[in-house]
């Protein structure tokens, strides 16, 4: 590689898709959690409390998760200095943002264990959407720590 060049992983453009794509799940779990709460409001009463969806978390964080993961694969493309700042910083936020979601989202689980033990199937199905949620948090935890580590190396290689 040439010497003006950044050292970039190439699988970083792969890693900005997945950022992309767990955003848009994120958002499209936010979605359909709204729309189970709006139709069976009844159901849910005061025996469920989405703290997630409450806060707004499936909609703020996946806006975030999708400009991260624009930067990460405009990184690979582009490869400039400051290019790999701003994706660090973006990565860095992301995974903060992750770990406010899963603290949010395990709160949201420790209130539902707690509450009932006979569920209806509202309850249980929003349980199993947090679920989701959980999981796609996980991942974008995952991603947004390897891009950062990727690009602090490739910052630090570029001095």
């Amino acid at each position: 590689m040439p010497r003006n060049r950044l050292w970039i992983r190439e699988e970083t453009r792969m890693l900005g898709a997945i950022q992309i794509m767990t955003g848009i799940f994120l958002h499209c779990l936010g979605l359909l959690w709204m729309y189970l709460l709006l139709t069976q409001t009844i159901a849910f009463e005061a025996t469920y409390i989405p703290l997630a969806l409450l806060t707004a978390y499936p909609f703020w964080s996946s806006l975030l998760f999708i400009f991260t993961g624009a930067f990460t694969v405009s990184l690979e493309k582009i490869r400039s200095p400051f290019l790999v700042s701003y994706t660090l910083v973006a990565n860095i936020v992301s995974a903060c943002i992750s770990v406010i979601g899963l603290l949010l989202l395990s709160i949201e689980f420790i209130i539902h264990s707690k509450s009932s033990k006979n569920s209806l199937w509202p309850h249980k199905s929003g349980k199993l959407l947090s679920e989701y949620l959980f999981i796609l948090t996980i991942l974008e935890l995952f991603v947004a720590s390897i891009v950062s580590h990727w690009a602090s190396q490739a910052k630090k290689r570029g001095r």
